[in-house]
């Protein structure tokens, strides 16, 4: 592959050549090009398998989509790329349908747990405590922390205050719609304890739920708080998935017939001597 040396770096297709680039390590743009081939020959394997990640790649910018004004706080460039590949090693994992028609199963979608939005950093890293995820009896999940606001991280250096949301989002990949359960954010200052968060979710949801929690950097200036630029300062992880919620089965009303029942006619009783006449009357002759 030739790399492009000009002034203008082109991206896309032009006549029988493709221009596009990469990022390296540095997040460099490494601008290149190549000859596009004269023909593409797909195998009905190939065919199931370009299937399936388009299904998983269209599942995966579903969620980038709902989650575009948290993750743009903690903008991870390999995102993309990464939800990508757990989406369609979700979607391989389906075992009761062949390749080319595999699903999201709820099952399944419990791989996408601890999944880092920021992979520069994580809630263990930044909070020093894991989460403890518990329900309460209205089916609210509480969120409870261990311990206290004293991390002496690097990223959380000049860090004063701590912003801690939790967020619910249900998502249908089928109808591919979603819907978005946001709980109060909560402000920790350096060295008080976490307080629990209460997060409402739908109880009679049909949908796979997937539990995140953000956590933002504050620094005090003249009493005002500012959001932390340090990148690793921001995270935004998966911490539980709650599968759909089963609904009951519908049973049939066996409707009752109120309308009154006829009496029954006795029967007639019928003379000897016509029964006679229809006995004779019914023999054969001779």
């Amino acid at each position: 592959m030739a790399k492009q040396n000009s002034i203008i770096a082109l991206s896309g297709r032009l006549g029988n050549q493709v221009y596009y680039y990469r990022k390296d390590k540095k997040n460099r743009k490494q601008y290149l090009v190549r000859r596009a081939p004269d023909t593409v020959q797909q195998t009905t394997a190939t065919k199931r398998a370009a299937t399936d990640f388009g299904i998983a790649s269209k599942s995966s910018r579903l969620i980038r989509n709902s989650l575009r004004e948290y993750t743009q706080h903690c903008y991870d460039n390999t995102l993309h790329y990464r939800l990508n590949t757990m989406m369609g090693k979700i979607l391989r994992a389906d075992g009761s349908h062949p390749a080319g028609r595999r699903m999201l199963i709820a099952a399944n979608m419990q791989l996408l747990k601890d999944f880092q939005f920021n992979r520069a950093a994580s809630i263990h890293q930044l909070l020093k405590a894991t989460p403890v995820i518990e329900k309460n009896d209205q089916g609210d999940l509480i969120l409870s922390f261990p311990g206290t606001f004293t991390s002496s991280s690097n990223a959380l250096r000049n860090v004063t205050h701590l912003s801690i949301k939790a967020i619910g989002l249900s998502v249908n990949f089928t109808k591919h719609t979603t819907r978005q359960v946001i709980g109060e954010a909560t402000i920790i200052k350096r060295g008080e304890k976490y307080s629990p968060i209460t997060l409402k979710l739908d109880p009679d949801s049909r949908n796979i739920t997937l539990i995140l929690l953000e956590v933002q950097s504050l620094y005090e200036v003249n009493g005002h708080l500012h959001l932390s630029q340090n990148k690793t300062a921001c995270v935004l992880d998966v911490m539980a998935i709650i599968p759909p919620q089963e609904q009951p089965k519908e049973v049939k009303k066996q409707y009752r017939n109120k309308a009154p029942r006829l009496w029954t006619i006795p029967p007639y009783p019928v003379p000897a001597s016509i029964l006679r006449s229809v006995v004779y009357n019914s023999l054969p002759e001779g």
